[in-house]
């Protein structure tokens, strides 16, 4: 018995002193635990969620989704992910309180097609700081909503929603895919239709969508085609979405259009289907202001100060064309206007005169006109005014060089140019030099 007993002592004895050393240890980490919960958290707190989370939501519904954020954020958003270009932003609600109605319809076009259900987070940039709030689950509803729409998915991420009887316009190039939500039911179906072109959408059951992929056989057979239609059928009930497709080249007879534009007015683009759009300011010491904007509002190029012979180059989806700016008409009465031309950029030699203008401007020389220096804007200016105010027989480059840009037409003194250098020559000399490079350039392959 003794000796059994020995043994036990020996390891209970160690146990004992295991256990009270753990209670020792054990203080000062609670002390720690109770510090650390004293100090506030920085960071986004889910403060109310719904219990069912499913996408889309039927019209009129409220699922109403509240966080609380610590601190001053800049920006409290909901996405799939940090790295989403598709998200929705909360709007703040008082006492550190952000909320988002998560049947807001745009809550539904930034969940990931072909998905059942995943998750969504609130993001806060807080004090330049990322900050995230825990997940919120979501599943798709797979029933009809009543709320039929389109989601336009592009290739940079972003998504629109375009509801019916709101025509938009499409650029085939930037999109994958368009989907149609609300009429997911097994007896419905969906069709695209493109002038003779009829295209089926394919059905994705789980998710209650019909998708349309933007692939470049789809692009091609469209590419002639002026409008994108998609219906979505359910029994007699149907649903049309109405697209104007942006052309990817302009359809131009003869390979070029004239066309005029009346100042502080704008004229469609021939061959753009209305995608582009022209517009002019005032016509005064042989200049105008001019802008190309697309059918949506958007600077298509960088508005510009154009005088004749100038031009703009734009830029479509599968082609790179020119507006030529022929002349511009200045009357003392009504009627100034622009005289306009447009063709493709490739091929396209722009015009000499036009082309020594623009070096005068873009020259860091010093312009010498009647014993005065000029700075080359004012140097580009007065060349721009004394074209305009020609009057006579066309004028050549020969003719702009060596007389109309070189001597003055009061005392027939020649015009002058100080070069960085430091070099004086005639404007004449600095004129051919400029043609002597414009000519040694390549034809421009555009």
């Amino acid at each position: 018995m003794h000796v059994r007993s020995k043994p036990r002592a020996q390891v209970t004895a160690p146990r004992r002193y295991h256990r009270v050393t753990m209670k020792a240890q054990a203080l000062p980490f609670v002390v720690m635990l109770l510090l650390v919960a004293s100090i506030p958290a920085q960071g986004v707190r889910l403060a109310k969620v719904p219990e069912v989370v499913r996408l889309p939501a039927a019209p009129g519904s409220n699922l109403l989704l509240e966080v609380e954020i610590d601190g001053t954020p800049s920006e409290v958003w909901l996405a799939t992910d940090a790295a989403s270009r598709d998200r929705v932003s909360l709007t703040p609600a008082g006492d550190r309180r952000w909320q988002l109605n998560l049947a807001d319809a745009r809550v539904a076009a930034i969940v990931p097609s072909g998905r059942d259900d995943g998750a969504m987070t609130v993001f806060a940039t807080i004090a330049g700081a990322m900050k995230q709030s825990a997940a919120i689950s979501w599943s798709r509803a797979t029933t009809n909503d009543g709320n039929v729409r389109c989601l336009v998915r592009a290739s940079d991420g972003t998504t629109q929603t375009v509801a019916i009887g709101q025509p938009q316009w499409l650029d085939l190039a930037r999109i994958d895919r368009l989907e149609v939500l609300g009429v997911g039911a097994r007896q419905s179906a969906a069709v695209a239709r493109g002038g003779d072109h009829e295209v089926p959408l394919v059905r994705h059951a789980a998710g209650g969508t019909w998708v349309l992929a933007i692939d470049a056989g789809l692009r091609e057979r469209l590419r002639d085609e002026e409008a994108l239609e998609v219906e979505a059928k359910l029994g007699a009930e149907s649903a049309v979405f109405q697209f104007r497709l942006v052309p990817p080249k302009l359809g131009l007879d003869g390979g070029r259009a004239e066309f005029a534009v009346p100042q502080r007015r704008r004229v469609d683009v021939p061959g753009s289907r209305g995608w582009l759009v022209v517009e002019i300011g005032d016509i005064t010491m042989g200049r105008t202001m001019l802008r190309v904007r697309d059918a949506e509002g958007r600077e298509v190029t960088t508005p510009q100060l154009v005088h004749d012979r100038d031009y703009v180059e734009v830029t479509l989806p599968a082609e790179r064309c020119v507006i030529v700016v022929d002349r511009l008409v200045n009357r003392l009465v009504d009627g100034d206007h622009a005289e306009l031309q447009v063709r493709p950029a490739k091929g396209f030699v722009p015009d000499r005169i036009g082309q020594l203008i623009r070096a005068v401007g873009d020259s860091t020389a010093t312009f010498v006109r009647e014993g005065k220096d000029y700075e080359p804007a004012a140097a580009k200016q007065f060349l721009v005014a004394k074209l305009g105010s020609h009057r006579g027989a066309a004028v050549t480059v020969d003719d702009f060089i060596d007389k109309l840009a070189s001597t003055s037409s009061q005392t027939g003194k020649p015009y002058e140019v100080k070069l960085p250098d430091g070099k004086t020559i005639t404007m004449r000399e600095w004129l051919r030099a400029e043609l002597a490079k414009l000519e040694a350039k390549p034809a421009q392959a555009r």
